[in-house]
């Protein structure tokens, strides 16, 4: 059952190598995310939350691409913020991630671009808001991160060509991992892996692995 699940993504890539052909232009790509695929990446659990919460994810950024003939290298920087809103906890998140990417392309007129990045910098920030009146720990608190980020992310870019420009539209996904600092003193009182009465917002575990996905427009030059 497992190959019959991709078997219809085997055959659009055959169909679009068969198509396209290789590629003799000299290219430069530029895209940017104009949608960030929704998703709860929070990492704190209000346990006295009698509602869903809402999410919020926005992303910006771009891509530059060149490439010669078939392959290629680029450079993607990617800031995504999330939000997560509840009753009582709002968490908010800026991510920014910067990746090395090695591309392949394939086509003349249309044409398709693949590859992968290596996650070589960035930077993450978290704060969250806890409305407790019962115990007066309401205010905007960040939350103490590991210098350590990590990851690597995959992409494909499908392009048309006329008159020396290219419209390009593209999809990446960034697998990114980081780690919350749950020393001694790092985290407020009222949060803990095992809450208890006076812990009030509760993490599962201090490892944190995001993934992240943006829809891409961009344009392209070729000589």
């Amino acid at each position: 059952m497992s190959t019959l699940r991709y078997l219809p993504v085997i055959l659009l890539f055959t169909i679009l190598v068969g198509a396209c052909g290789r590629s003799e232009m000299i290219r430069v790509r530029l895209l940017a995310p104009v949608s960030e695929a929704k998703k709860d990446h929070s990492i704190l659990t209000d346990t006295n939350e009698s509602s869903t919460p809402t999410y919020t994810n926005t992303s910006s950024g771009s891509s530059l691409y060149f490439l010669l003939k078939s392959i290629g290298f680029g450079y993607t920087e990617v800031t995504t913020k999330f939000e997560k809103t509840g009753d009582n906890l709002i968490e908010t998140t800026t991510l920014k991630t910067n990746f090395a990417d090695v591309a392949f392309g394939i086509g003349e007129n249309y044409s398709f671009m693949w590859g992968a990045g290596i996650l070589t910098g960035g930077e993450q920030k978290r704060f969250f808001d806890y409305n407790d009146k019962g115990t007066n720990q309401q205010g905007n608190k960040p939350l103490s991160m590991d210098n350590y980020l990590g990851g690597h992310s995959l992409f494909f870019v499908l392009g048309h060509h006329g008159f020396g420009f290219e419209t390009l539209l593209g999809y990446r996904v960034n697998f990114i991992k980081s780690r919350l600092d749950d020393s001694e003193g790092k985290i407020p009182s009222h949060m803990g892996k095992s809450p208890t009465d006076d812990e009030v917002v509760s993490y599962e575990s201090p490892d944190i692995r995001l993934t992240t996905a943006q829809v891409q427009l961009g344009i392209g030059f070729t000589f």
